[in-house]
């Protein structure tokens, strides 16, 4: 088994191990999110010096491209997680009972740390021997499964597929990171659930967003 596989095995068994642990003592939200994600990139602290790869900077085309991303997926999550999964879609439930500060953090900084040195550098790197695109769609395909729930798993799914993408392209964790942090915190702001409320908004969105992302597609990802 590749030395990268097995490291995902075993970190990714003790942050959920941690995150468990937290949460049977009683430690209530999502702050038994935000200690395993420490004590996990505490543990790779080694793996993530090592991982500088070239100069990254984020650019505009890339920013563009996760906001419509994410205006697409949320919709296409609600629409399916409502009319197929009979119930409303809503972010964890866990998060109605911390400090949005503490939601930011595990959410929108710590959990996309954790998950991309988990999931792109210990496992799409360790699939890569089998080819680039099996291993992005494999290592997508476990990152979704792990977020335990269908359309939930299937809208990471799509995620883990781009920051595999934009890991590769860029040689750097800090790429998807940034891509991975900016969607997560996407989740916390009101605009969305705002269009929601107004048809004419969503329409506008909806066009936005599905243009970005298939002249992003077209020119396969070159402005990212």
């Amino acid at each position: 088994m590749n030395e990268d596989v097995k490291r995902f095995l075993i970190y990714f068994t003790l942050y959920r191990i941690c995150g468990q642990l937290c949460s049977l003592i009683g430690i209530p939200g999502l702050y038994p999110n935000l200690i395993s994600g420490l004590c996990l990139i505490l543990l790779c602290r080694p793996f993530l010096t090592s991982n500088q790869g070239k100069r990254f900077r984020i650019r505009s085309g890339l920013i563009l491209f996760t906001i419509s991303f994410f205006f697409l997926t949320q919709y296409i999550s609600i629409y399916l997680t409502e009319n197929f999964h009979n119930s409303k879609f809503i972010m964890d439930q866990r998060a109605e009972i911390s400090p949005l500060l503490v939601n930011a953090a595990a959410a929108g900084i710590i959990g996309p740390a954790a998950e991309e040195l988990l999931f792109r550098r210990f496992l799409f790197e360790g699939l890569k021997p089998m080819g680039k695109v099996k291993s992005s769609l494999i290592s997508s395909v476990i990152f979704g499964l792990c977020h335990r729930h269908v359309i939930q798993g299937i809208y990471a799914a799509l995620w883990g597929n781009v920051f595999c993408f934009v890991y590769e392209k860029h040689h750097s964790l800090k790429a998807p990171f940034s891509v991975h942090m900016i969607s997560n915190l996407l989740s916390f702001s009101p605009i969305l659930w705002i269009s929601l409320n107004h048809f004419c908004l969503t329409v506008c969105i909806i066009f936005i967003s599905t243009w970005t992302v298939c002249l992003t597609i077209k020119k396969k990802g070159e402005c990212l």
